[in-house]
């Protein structure tokens, strides 16, 4: 059940008193009537000043809030006016921060508030002026909430979802900024939350994440909890250097609390920063898939990374050799596939036009830039710019010998071999939003290093 507002923009302080006088009145006499999971309200004007909403929860529980808000002037590229910071508070006590990272554009964040007591409460978003660029104003269109009881079948996932604790040194930077949170049911009560980052100042440079990961963001997995009947029985953590360890940190309620600590976005248990991360996760079913495949359903990532990437100075023109930049995300041919190595095995993909004997690799000729992992993978070949799938004439994957050949011992055993399977290969358009597959999806086949297979185009 829901109830809603409209307030119009008044020019002088004593219209905009009265007119919240009106909705609080409103308010109150709904709130006689009617007991409410959800509440929205609808605002419109306020560039920079706080906003309230008042809801009420029937029962003890989490909650999930959706704020629609725009940040007047601001675009994530532009220098000064990136993004605006918006503090959320409950009852006047700080919830979270959210990063509005889409700009000027009106746009729903979806967060959650965390564990919250039975009756009314007021959810209050104000622009934090500490870490807002200077040219990003605030605006908050909508706001809904809505409660998630322990009975409700997606409380365990919303109970268990991390805050995060924003890196020290990205504050105000406009870097790295943590865009979205997905789960996945990895097995019978084992739940795994997964982040997607804007790009990572440290660790893989973007050259080597489009060969070997097909982005330019960075996608790591946060925490992975087992439950069991009396809650979480296993805690696990990506701890720097890619570390699993074991929780042992605090909480608030089951959520627990996780410090991005590293330049290449791993986290630590223990450590904190004034600003919280609340993102509401989604489901994400991977099992056969990549993770990348997130973002193709979430467009607006490769959006705000193609804008970072322009911004930190990442990006080249075609052609031109300035390692590690890459040239534009929307020049690439994004390829994925399943892989399996046997050996000291990568692979790497090759395409050609259809108006050119010329070859594109994804590896550049860098052996290093293979990919030599199993699983479903992704790989980016970049292309002259305006290449479309019509322009495509083959696409053909190559199983490389990744032994150091001045190192007897690795010479010795089998050859290595790999496993290729296809799945899709599209563009991104103009809009960043990703195109209709051109390959055929196939079977597996087996190559030995120096083999290529074709893969099939859908015409």
């Amino acid at each position: 059940m829901y109830y809603a507002a409209q307030l119009g923009v008044k020019c002088n302080r004593s219209a905009t008193l009265e007119r919240r006088a009106d909705v609080r009145v409103l308010m109150n006499e709904l709130m006689k009537k009617i007991s409410v999971l959800s509440a929205v309200v609808l605002i419109g004007g306020a560039i920079s000043a706080a906003q309230t909403v008042t809801f009420t929860l029937p029962a003890a529980g989490e909650a999930l809030a959706e704020i629609t808000a725009a940040s007047p002037g601001a675009q994530w590229g532009k220098s000064g006016a990136e993004a605006a910071d918006a503090t959320l508070t409950i009852d006047g006590a700080y919830n979270q921060d959210i990063l509005l990272y889409m700009g000027a554009e009106p746009w729903t964040y979806r967060v959650f508030l965390g564990p919250l007591s039975a009756g009314t409460h007021r959810l209050t978003l104000t622009r934090n002026a500490q870490w807002s660029a200077a040219g990003a104003g605030f605006e908050m269109k909508k706001a809904q909430v809505r409660a998630v009881l322990p009975a409700d079948p997606e409380y365990a996932v919303i109970a268990h979802a991390p805050i995060l604790y924003a890196r020290a040194d990205t504050l105000g930077r406009f870097s790295d900024a943590p865009l979205m949170m997905w789960y996945e049911e990895l097995a019978e009560g084992e739940i795994q939350y997964s982040v997607i980052f804007t790009n990572e100042d440290g660790g893989t440079p973007s050259d080597a994440l489009m060969a070997r990961w097909g982005r330019g963001t960075d996608i790591e997995y946060v925490y992975r909890v087992t439950l069991d009947v009396r809650g979480a029985r296993d805690e696990i953590y990506q701890a720097p250097d890619h570390k699993d360890l074991h929780f042992q940190g605090k909480k608030v309620g089951a959520h627990p609390l996780i410090l991005i600590a590293t330049l290449n976005n791993t986290f630590s248990d223990a450590g904190y920063t004034p600003v919280q991360y609340r993102m509401a996760p989604q489901l994400a079913d991977l099992s056969a898939a990549t993770r990348e495949s997130v973002m193709d359903t979430n467009p607006w990532t490769y959006r705000v990374m193609a804008e970072e990437l322009r911004h930190e100075g990442k990006l080249r023109e075609f052609g031109a050799e300035a390692p590690p930049a890459i040239g534009d995300p929307r020049q690439y041919l994004n390829l994925e596939m399943k892989v399996e190595v046997h050996g000291a095995a990568g692979v790497a993909a090759w395409v050609r036009r259809n108006d050119s004997p010329k070859w594109y690799s994804s590896h550049r000729g860098r052996l290093d830039f293979a990919i030599s992992r199993n699983g479903w993978v992704r790989t980016t070949i970049e292309l002259p710019p305006g290449t479309r799938a019509a322009d495509v004439e083959e696409v053909t994957v190559e199983c490389l010998d990744l032994r150091d050949p001045r190192v007897s011992a690795a010479m010795t055993g089998p050859p290595p071999e790999c496993t290729v399977q296809p799945g899709k290969a599209f563009f991104l358009g103009d809009d960043y939003v990703p195109g209709r597959s051109f390959v055929q999806p196939g079977a597996a086949t087996r190559l030995r290093a120096g083999e290529q297979v074709s893969l099939g185009l859908a015409r």
